[in-house]
């Protein structure tokens, strides 16, 4: 494999820009990564400083790693323009052939939208409003919102695969329906769980409950690769999860709690050096898994879908007091406002406490 390094380039006022230093074709290539530190965070004794320094190096981490394995399949770099002539509604099938329902039912509003006749040039800022407009007269505004996520994922897959060079979803301002608090298990609820998995695979099991650890969507999960794992800087034995969201492009670092590791113990976490590009885990056809959800809901009299994993992390942390801007972090989001639903969820079963202590005392 190609050997990438992070290199230093030390800018005024002490800070320093991180940049990948590589051979490619014979030619010596040096990429800014737009990531930036002080060295003097990495000692600091200031844990808001050091963590963001150990935040920023692990991206740069993963960008390195990204890189090595882009050189080793022979990718090129970004290519400088895109054939807009290319059917987005074709583009869009061949995805929804294995998402969930959702994408089928935006794949027929598209078709009836648009006649079965759209290209990636005429997929702009005006016509996405155009669109959400169309849907608004359709269906409820909060299932709009959840249809023009699912065309802005598509969108940014585009992006991934270069098919174009920038999303003209970003700045589309998104219909907000009521909102609905997010279902999640408590402890006591994965603990039944785990406890009621007779004639429920392993393959199924564990990457959900790695899911309720780490915030993961099923869509990351199943893409999951060792080169995501990465030892953590500085503190031997433990890891960090980085890992590129399919759904926003976004990329999350996320440090492993006990319970995600001993996850990653069972599929072989020791040998992960050798199979660097090989997935975590392997999971089946998303029919199969939701048979097992339907499995498991009916031997643990638990309602739950594959989703509640997520909600359950983020609502963890904020049961234990992390504040809201580095749970945001950790989940991933582009916005607090996304956030703060979980914040709302442990506020409420505050208040649902000081009423029962309330009925209690009389």
């Amino acid at each position: 494999m190609a050997k990438v390094n992070i290199v230093e380039k030390k800018l005024t006022g002490g800070k320093v820009s991180l940049l990948l230093d590589y051979y490619q074709h014979g030619q010596r290539k040096k990429e800014t990564l737009k990531l930036y530190v002080y060295p003097s965070d990495k000692r600091s004794k200031n844990p808001i400083l050091k963590n963001a320094f150990e935040e920023t190096y692990a991206k740069a981490l993963y960008l390195k790693h990204k890189k090595e394995m882009q050189l080793a399949h022979g990718e090129h770099d970004l290519p400088t323009k895109t054939d807009k002539t290319a059917s987005f509604i074709h583009y869009f099938e061949q995805l929804a052939e294995s998402r969930n329902q959702n994408w089928q039912s935006v794949r027929r509003h598209l078709y009836d939208y648009t006649k079965g006749k759209l290209t990636f040039g005429n997929v702009t800022e005006e016509w996405l409003h155009r669109f959400q407009e169309y849907l608004r007269t359709k269906i409820k505004d909060v299932t709009v919102c959840s249809y023009m996520g699912i065309i802005t994922t598509c969108l940014n897959q585009a992006v991934r695969e270069k098919v174009i060079l920038a999303n003209p979803a970003t700045n589309i301002r998104k219909v907000r329906g009521k909102e609905i608090p997010p279902k999640y298990l408590t402890r006591e609820q994965i603990e039944v769980l785990e406890q009621n998995t007779q004639n429920i695979p392993q393959w199924f099991t564990d990457p959900f409950l790695f899911s309720c650890y780490t915030g993961l969507r099923l869509s990351d999960v199943e893409s999951l690769t060792w080169a995501e794992i990465v030892p953590t800087a500085g503190k031997h034995g433990q890891f960090t999860l980085i890992k590129e969201q399919t759904k926003t492009g976004e990329t999350v670092v996320i440090p492993l709690s006990k319970q995600a590791m001993s996850i990653l113990q069972r599929q072989n976490l020791e040998t992960k050096d050798t199979r660097a590009h090989d997935l975590v885990f392997k999971l089946k056809s998303r029919t199969q898994t939701k048979r097992y959800i339907h499995r498991w809901r009916t031997q643990s009299g638990i309602y739950f879908t594959y989703h509640s994993s997520r909600h359950t992390f983020g609502t963890m942390l904020q049961t234990a007091g992390v504040d809201i801007n580095t749970t945001s972090k950790l989940m991933g989001h582009k916005s607090i406002s996304m956030t703060l639903r979980y914040a709302k969820v442990v506020d409420s079963r505050k208040e649902a406490a000081i009423s029962q202590l309330n009925s209690f005392l009389g």
